[in-house]
This record gives C-alpha cells, sequence and structure tokens, in this order.
C-alpha cells in the first residue's frame, strides 16, 4: 500500500533533522519494541508536528485520520510517535473521528513508549469525556483484548482525563478495567495500574482509599505501593528531592 502523501512529507521533515534511522538494543529493552528510530530528540519532533499542523489547520477529520493511521503504521517507532503529537495539536474539528479506530491503531503499537504517546495528552483529555458514549463500551472491551498492548490502553486512555473533575462514570470504568487487569504480572499491566490509580488520587482521593483498603491483597505490590505513597506524600515515591 502507498504510503499517505502527507506521511511522507512528514517523514522527510523527520530525515532533515536526523538522518537514516537505527536500532539500539539498550532502546529496545527500555521502551519496550524492536521498530527502529531515528536520532531526534522529543522537542525537535515535537516542533516539526506543531509547525505542520499549524499549516493544516483547515485538513478536516476525514483527510486527518489516514494521516495518523499511515503514521501509526509506519515501520519506525518515530513515526508513530508523531501520531501522538499530532493528536496533540489537532483542532476541535480535527479531533471529531470515531474512537473506535483506536482499536486498529493498537494493533500496531508495541511497549509502553508507542502505546502511551498515542492514549494519553490533549487529545484523550478532551474528547474521551466529550465522547463518553462512544468510548466507555470500547475502553471496557479493550480490556478484554488479547493483546497485551489494547489492555494497556485500557488504562492510560483513562489517565489525562481523570487529572482532572470530569464525569463521575469514568472513575466506574477505570476501576472496573483495574478490577479485570489486577491479577496479571507484565510490567506493561502492572505499571499501568499504578499510573492510573495515582492519577486519580487528586481528583478521586476517597474512591482511591476505598478500593485500595477492599483490593490491596489482590493488586499489584508496585501498584499500591506507589499509590499509598501517593496518598501520603502527593508523591510517586517517598524519597525527597535535594
Amino acid at each position: 500500500m502507498a504510503m499517505n502523501p502527507h506521511h511522507q512529507e512528514l517523514l522527510k521533515l523527520i530525515q532533515a533533522k536526523a538522518g537514516k534511522p537505527t536500532q539500539h538494543t539498550f532502546s529496545d529493552s527500555y521502551l519496550g519494541n524492536p521498530h527502529p528510530r531515528y536520532a531526534i530528540n522529543a522537542p525537535t519532533l515535537r516542533a516539526i508536528g506543531q509547525g505542520w499542523m499549524k499549516a493544516h489547520r483547515e485538513m478536516p477529520a476525514k483527510l486527518f485520520v489516514p494521516v495518523l493511521t499511515s503514521l501509526i503504521e509506519g515501520e519506525s517507532a518515530t513515526e508513530k510517535f508523531m501520531a501522538g503529537v499530532l493528536l496533540d495539536y489537532a483542532t476541535p474539528d480535527q479531533r471529531q473521528f470515531k474512537p473506535a479506530v483506536f482499536g486498529a491503531w493498537l494493533e500496531h503499537l508495541i511497549g509502553w513508549a508507542e502505546v502511551d504517546v498515542v492514549c494519553t495528552g490533549k487529545y484523550t483529555l478532551t474528547e474521551i469525556p466529550a465522547q463518553w458514549q462512544a468510548w466507555k463500551p470500547l475502553l471496557l472491551k479493550f480490556a478484554k483484548s488479547k493483546n497485551i498492548q489494547t489492555r494497556r490502553a485500557s488504562l492510560v486512555l483513562l489517565c489525562s482525563p481523570l487529572s482532572r473533575k470530569v464525569n463521575a462514570e469514568l472513575v466506574t470504568v477505570a476501576l472496573e478495567n483495574i478490577d479485570r487487569l489486577k491479577g496479571e504480572k507484565d510490567i506493561l499491566i502492572t505499571k499501568a495500574i499504578s499510573w492510573l490509580l495515582r492519577t486519580m488520587v487528586k481528583h478521586y482521593r476517597e474512591a482511591v482509599e476505598e478500593y485500595l483498603g477492599e483490593n490491596a491483597e489482590s493488586l499489584p505490590r508496585i501498584a499500591v505501593r506507589e499509590t499509598m505513597v501517593k496518598l501520603k506524600t502527593g508523591r510517586k515515591t517517598s524519597r525527597k528531592v535535594v
């Protein structure tokens, strides 16, 4: 299948700053995927994405989504990261697409870095609450997926919206998905559970305390430990920054 022309344009902008993609064993292990990456830092990548979106403010959602899909299906992790950057800088009108497309996107993402950059940020902050009737069944479905990347997404997709005071139904679904996945041992899931619980502390402290009190024995230890520290100190860990 031919690459989307806008994807080609963005890839050339990336390559102009970074050259050819490479693979690094240490980074592969840390980021959790074997995809090649371009030697480009996050601020530069975001600047490219921001500039491109500024020049394409009038692009309708029906043309914007194929660009995102093409990037997410791209060979390198950097192209997939760019999709998340574009979502952050999209206009409200460009964000008006059916959320079900995330299910297909997640089949092309591997590891916490790729999943998180697409599944957190300004898009999820605004559109999950705004399109809740479409997102609710999708999130519950994602938690039952055979794909661990999709199961992780069922948790991290809620991190950005739950960092604010929103519809209480989001809390219910968050805890339901945590409950479904709390027995898993893979770090992709255990760390996502911890992240989501800690995110909820600011605005939903009572719900977190109640859930932790009833489920501490069955939750991942790291999630219990980090959430308890967050409840007591407001930080992820008990170590003080000097």
